[in-house]
Order: structure tokens, then sequence, then C-alpha cells
């Protein structure tokens, strides 16, 4: 009777069909991969800076819509239209010349435009990428209309809320000499009472963004079903109690508003003040957030090379919001091959769980960093969780496809670009416990859902876990679109 079992179990096996292998990206053309990792299921966005997300031509539009007007000298739109070179955006939309020139001011994509680095290019263009405030709603419109477009439906979204009165908060109160006496003595201001004008700004954002999408009508756009949340970035730029107090600020609004789920530093990484304060702003993030316990902290760290600053300068920043900050997550990192004991922060990193978001178009346009070259495949080799993420995609002109696609040039498998797009979510801030016990591998489903990743529906305790869980939630609906997306290609 064992022997006929076996039989018949061999004879099964080899008449049902063997799970088809993953493909060969390396070997498919440019056209090839573009078309496949468009309709790839990506996961999530998790370095997304909103104010550089949106088209330059939507810039445009909006700012023709709003009467404004553009500088055509500096090839900036402008509230002012006083003067010579002003001219209404309507006209600069109209003048093929002028409007090709304003793309190329308010993007990356003409290499060395007006003598500038890429660096300079880049980190500029924010300030000529000029909107009224509704249109931050238009902005997270076009960045989920965007990312449903991919096969991607969740972001975590960088906006600086409050900017001037948080600041200004800040200075009035001045530096008390350490982080925690600082801390009391903003807290003693008033910074929490910033929190329900945050809140109305964030309703005024969504509802617009809603409105645009046209959320709830027959006619409702893709974008209405990507999942989003805010995270508080704060400027690294002037004193550091200005700093502080968005920082400050941005602790009590993730406390009391679910739609903000983190903190960012932001600003030039080799800035004059960036650098002379960065263990400062290390010790002002640690004492905030318990390093990182009471509120997650996801820094800019390591967007740098040796043609920005000093090797002292390289050598410690990706370590120092891993270990003195409690940074759950690291954007960029380019430098930690380059840093001080770079093995072992990279071991540490791989064994904690903190995970990098990897801007490969970015790094290539802002850091000169070509794909090839990226350490993307280093740390995966390390075992150190990483996403794939676009930065600022309307500045790049990019999306978050192309950044798949730059990592295939890194040598990434489908494996790999599986896991990154796994990451994007079990690295989240989302609430709520995760589909995987063990992130950054998915070999082991939590216990309530063994046996049940990729199926239509959650059954009980499962669908329990996924009714209570954000985090859950999402990885469940990845896991049926790339299932479904497997199924359809091989």
């Amino acid at each position: 009777m064992g022997r006929l079992l076996a039989g018949l179990a061999a004879a099964l096996a080899l008449a049902a069909p063997a799970a088809a292998a993953p493909p060969d990206l390396s070997k498919m053309g440019a056209a090839e991969l573009a078309a496949f990792l468009k309709a790839f299921p990506k996961g999530g966005e998790l370095h997304n800076h909103l104010g550089g997300g949106a088209p330059a031509e939507d810039i445009l539009a909006w700012a023709a819509e709003d009467k404004l007007c553009v500088d055509t000298v500096a090839l900036a739109i402008s509230f002012n239209c006083n003067g010579d070179n002003m001219k209404p955006a309507a006209e600069v939309q109209a003048s093929e010349p002028l409007r090709s020139a304003l793309i190329d001011s308010l993007t990356t994509r003409h290499p060395g435009f007006r003598d500038r680095s890429g660096h300079d290019q880049f980190f500029t263009a924010f300030s000529r990428r000029g909107t009224t405030p509704k249109r931050s709603g238009d902005a997270l419109a076009e960045t989920l209309d965007g990312l449903a477009r991919q096969n991607t439906f969740y972001a975590e979204l960088m906006v600086t809320p409050q900017f001037g009165q948080a600041r200004g908060l800040g200075a009035r109160v001045g530096w008390k000499g350490t982080p925690a006496a600082t801390k009391a003595a903003l807290a003693g201001a008033g910074i929490d009472k910033l929190v329900p004008a945050v809140s109305a700004d964030t309703d005024r954002i969504v509802g617009r963004a809603r409105e645009v999408l046209q959320c709830g009508a027959p006619t409702a756009r893709p974008g209405c079903q990507v999942t989003f949340r805010f995270l508080v970035q704060a400027t690294r730029e002037g004193p550091p109690e200005q700093t502080m107090a968005q920082l400050q600020m941005g602790v009590a609004v993730v406390a009391a508003d679910k739609r903000w789920v983190g903190l960012q530093l932001v600003a030039p990484e080799d800035g004059f003040d960036s650098t002379r304060y960065y263990d400062l702003h290390m010790q002002i993030v640690d004492v905030l957030t318990d390093h990182g316990r009471a509120t997650p902290i996801a820094l800019h760290a390591g967007e740098l090379t040796l043609k920005l600053v000093s090797p002292k300068t390289l050598s410690h920043h990706v370590r120092d919001a891993v270990r003195v900050a409690g940074a759950r997550r690291v954007g960029h990192g380019v430098a930690l091959p380059e840093e001080v004991g770079a093995d072992e922060t990279a071991e540490e990193m791989a064994k904690t769980g903190v995970l990098i978001e990897v801007n490969m178009l970015s790094n290539q346009a802002i850091l000169e960093v070509d794909p090839k070259d990226h350490p993307y495949a280093w740390f995966r080799r390390k075992g150190v969780p990483v996403a794939l993420s676009t930065d600022d995609a309307g500045i790049t002109r990019s999306e978050l496809s192309g950044d798949y696609a730059a990592a295939v040039r890194n040598g990434a498998t489908y494996a790999a670009l599986k896991t990154a797009a796994r990451n994007a979510l079990a690295f989240s801030f989302l609430a709520g416990d995760g589909l995987w016990a063990d992130p950054n591998v998915y070999r082991k489903p939590v216990a309530a859902c063994a046996g049940q990743i990729g199926n239509a529906e959650p059954r009980g305790a499962c669908a329990d876990l996924v009714a209570r869980s954000d985090k859950a939630r999402e990885q469940w609906r990845h896991e049926r679109l790339l299932r479904a997306f497997e199924a359809a290609r091989f």
C-alpha cells in the first residue's frame, strides 16, 4: 500500500503543471522591462516630498488658472506680476520656447542647466515652483493617481505643516542650552496648541484631493483607491530651536491625528547648518521621540558624496541617525559604505530592522551616482531592508517604476524587487500588526494567516487581523495584486 501511495503521489506530481520560473529581468529590453514594471505591484512609496512630486506641466497649468506670473529671467513662477521680466503664466504656457525653458528650470531634465550642478538645480527648483495653498490638494491628487496608474496603493508623503508658526515660536523661545530644557520651554510656550491648525490644514488638503479625484462619485479616479499617510518634515536649516519647534509640534501632531504617522528632517544634508548642527539634531530627535520608541522617525541621512562634504562629515551620518536618534528608516543612505564602521552599522540595521529608502533616480540626478554604482546591491548583501522610492518625481521627471528599472540595472532580480515592494508596507508607519512574522524575508506568515496569503478574502483569525490592522489590510491587498500579476505573466 505504501508503494502504491508513493507511486500515485509521484504520478500526480508529474501531471501537475510546474510553477513557472520568475522572469530574468536582466534579459528584458528597455521597453519590455518598462511595461512589466509599470504593471508590477510596487507595494508603496515611502519617500516622497509632496512639494516636489507634481509634474512641471501641472505646476504651470495651476499658475495659469490662479493668474500667477512667471519671471522670464529667473524662470520662476511668482505671485508678483510687476516688472519688465514678468509675464502671465497663461502667456508662458502658450509660448513653446518659454514653456520649455520654464520646464527646464523646474526640473532636472536638462543636465547642466544654467551651469548648475544636478544638486544645485534640484534643490533650487523648489523655490521656483510657486503654487497657491489649495494646490497642495491638487498635488496630492496627482501623486495618488500616478501611483494607482502603476498598480501601487500606499504612500507616505512628506509635508511641512504650520511652518512659519512653529519656527516663529521656536525663535521666540530661543535655545535653552540643552534639548531637554528647550523641550520644556517650547511646551510651556504652547507648541502643542498648533496641532488643531495642522489638522484643519490636513482636512483642506485631503478634501481638495478628494474633490479633484471625484472620490465617491461614479466618475471617481483610480487615485481614490490609494491609502496615504503624512510625515511631518522639519528643515535642518536655521537655528536649532526653530528646527526643534517643528519637530516637537510634529510629535504632538502624530499623537493627535492618525493621518500623520512620523517625522522627517529635510533640506540639503551638506548645507552649513545641516552639517554644523547634525549631531545636535540627532540628540534633539532622540529626546523628543524617546529614541524613536514614542514617535516613528525616518531620517534623511547619507545623501552625500565627497564632492559635497569633507571626509569627516561623510563618516557618520547614517550611523548616528540609527544609533543616536533612533531612526526606524533612513532616507537615501548612499554614503553608508564610506562611513567609519560601515559593515558594523549595516549589520546592526539588518539585525534591528532599520530600512533604507533607496532613491535611485534622485541619487543619479543630485549625487551623480549612476544606478549601476549605487550601494543598493551591497545593502541587500548585508541583509539591510530596502524599499525603492522616488524622492521628488516631479523634479526628476520620473515615476516609481523607473526606480525599479534602475534597480534592475544595479543587478536586482525579480525576487529582490518583490521583497522591496513588500518592504514598502512591512516597514511603513501604518498602525497595527502585519501579515508577516519575518519582514524582509517573507517566508513565514503570522500564525493567524498561515496558508491564506494571496487568497481573495481572509478567513477566521486572519480576517480579524486584517479588519483591525491598517498595515495588515494594505499588505493583504498587495498580496492579492501580486498573485494576480504573477498568474497573468508566469
